[in-house]
């Protein structure tokens, strides 16, 4: 694996990249941890992604990640570009990854604005020796799932950036009979469910593990049957992005 110049110093985490490999983690105090800034909107934050992430290492017995969390509803990466806010805190945390998440994108003008902005912000992750990776959405009910997941693919191969295929998870949980209940009321925000398999994705790819690796953390709205659905959705998705 490569490791990107000016990487810090730690063990490797293996964000997987469409053309980049990750950087190791931080060290603080002789313990590896690792520091995780996203960047969205309220499809980060609903139902406590960002803790669950960190809670699913944490059970998998690796040192609980720092999440640094930047997400206001409604908000693009333009947004938070001219907002400043996100832009502060990569400036003064310097994390080790930087999740940059957008809406669906499955318009053509969307998928090009999304690949003007990744390429902005991962510019920007880079100058503090962040790694850069776009988390990828899935769209609502009735929106073309297929051009969003191109169009995220195709941002982030153009900007050299990771990415979390977590749009790709969803699709295939979906083809599941019977079909997993993964967005809440409004048919588009993660309930329960959906947020764990989120999680698991991105938790797995941080860490370059096995989903099998992870815990449940959700027993009570995900059986046995389903949560079987979502670990293999989660594991093909990942194998799609080209995890090896």
């Amino acid at each position: 694996m490569i490791r990107p110049p000016g990487a810090r110093a730690g063990w490797r985490i293996a964000v997987v990249a469409l053309a980049l490999s990750a950087p190791p983690t931080h060290a603080q105090g002789g313990v590896d941890t690792l520091h995780v800034l996203m960047i969205g909107n309220s499809l980060t934050s609903t139902e406590g992604i960002p803790d669950l992430i960190a809670t699913m290492a944490e059970r998998a017995g690796e040192v609980r990640p720092r999440m640094t969390v930047r997400a206001f509803p409604d908000f693009s990466l333009a947004d938070h570009w001219q907002d400043g806010r996100a832009r502060a805190a990569l400036r003064a945390s310097r994390p080790d990854v930087v999740v940059l998440q957008q809406g669906p994108s499955t318009l053509p003008a969307s998928g090009r604005d999304l690949r003007m902005w990744v390429a902005r912000w991962a510019e920007a992750a880079r100058v503090g020796g962040g790694h850069p990776v776009l988390y990828a959405v899935w769209a609502p009910e009735g929106a073309d799932l297929d051009a969003g997941i191109r169009h995220h693919a195709e941002a982030a191969t153009a900007t050299n950036a990771g990415l979390y295929p977590v749009s790709t998870a969803w699709r295939l949980a979906w083809t599941e009979q019977p079909r997993p209940a993964l967005s809440g009321a409004d048919r588009f925000h993660p309930g329960p469910d959906g947020a764990w398999l989120t999680a698991l994705v991105i938790v797995a790819m941080l860490y370059d593990r096995p989903v099998d690796d992870f815990p449940n953390l959700r027993p009570r709205s995900i059986p046995p049957a389903e949560e079987a659905i979502l670990r293999r959705a989660a594991a093909a998705a990942i194998a799609s992005a080209g995890r090896r």
